[in-house]
């Protein structure tokens, strides 16, 4: 079965929309500052498909194309100037940054209630600790969630998350330890991965590598939520091997699943931003 995305992304839109139209009301303009510092294709194309989808929601956002003549210090600047102009209430930096630069030391100087992200220490602390409320929590592990629910609750199931990196592996098994589910982590050098997850009711795969999942290491009784993104032959896929999709119970698919859903917290995480800086609609 394909899990559906459809519904989900048009409920975040709909809250988005209205509240979008209440600060509005009040004279505030909710604004994203994206901050590009590469000329990756990829990257350049998602970026603007952000752009569009912004507009369709009456949200600002503001492009900041950081090029190759510009060095840490003016980007430690932008990131300080961005903090500080009440009129940009997110802030998010496109990755990955070019070469030379640090994004690292970017993120300790961002002001975590304008981490559209979650990735600032800040909130990736306050999400290990359980106190989602008062953090920015990622997209990526956020969409994986709400994709599971639509299936069964995570309370007391045996979940798998495969990947360990910082922007979703990690923080989306924080996230899962925190609605109760019992957590299994694997990665690149987990042996038998097929062993590993076959206790597993949910496998979450956020490692970038094309067919790590397929018709060799899953079963019947998985449901696989795809974070995984890679080209192959110019074409997006997955972790998952979609060709395996008769072999489980359940899967998102690459494009149109968790990315999709993706795109559309990124603005509900600008509206929580806003709240956590005070604003009121």
């Amino acid at each position: 079965m394909k899990i559906e995305a459809k519904d989900i992304v048009d409920g975040i839109k709909a809250e988005v929309s209205a509240a979008v139209e209440a600060y509005k009301a009040g004279d505030v303009e909710p604004k994203i500052r994206v901050i590009v510092a590469t000329d990756d294709a990829a990257v350049l194309s998602y970026v603007r498909s952000k752009v569009k989808q912004a507009g369709t929601l009456g949200i600002a956002m503001e492009v900041v194309e950081f090029g190759p003549e510009r060095d840490q210090a003016a980007f430690e600047d932008l990131i300080r100037q961005s903090n500080a102009d009440s009129a940009i209430h997110g802030v998010m930096i496109e990755l990955p940054v070019r070469d030379g630069l640090d994004h690292d030391r970017v993120l300790s100087i961002l002001d975590p209630k304008k981490d559209v992200d979650g990735l600032t220490t800040l909130n990736q602390g306050l999400i290990q600790q359980g106190r989602e409320e008062e953090a920015i929590c990622p997209a990526t592990p956020q969409a994986c969630i709400r994709l599971a629910e639509t299936v069964g609750a995570l309370v007391g199931e045996r979940v798998a998350v495969v990947g360990r990196g910082p922007t979703v592996g990690r923080p989306l098994a924080a996230m899962l330890i925190n609605r109760s589910a019992t957590v299994t982590v694997a990665h690149s050098r987990t042996k038998d991965l097929a062993a590993t997850i076959a206790p597993c009711r949910f496998v979450f795969a956020a490692t970038g590598r094309p067919g790590l999942l397929n018709a060799e290491n899953v079963s019947a009784g998985h449901v696989i939520l795809d974070a995984g993104i890679a080209y192959e032959d110019d074409k997006l896929v997955g972790d998952f091997d979609a060709e395996a999709a008769d072999a489980v119970a359940a899967y998102t698919p690459v494009p149109g699943g968790v990315g999709r859903v993706t795109s559309a917290l990124i603005f509900a995480n600008l509206l929580k931003c806003m709240t956590l800086q005070g604003h009121t609609r």
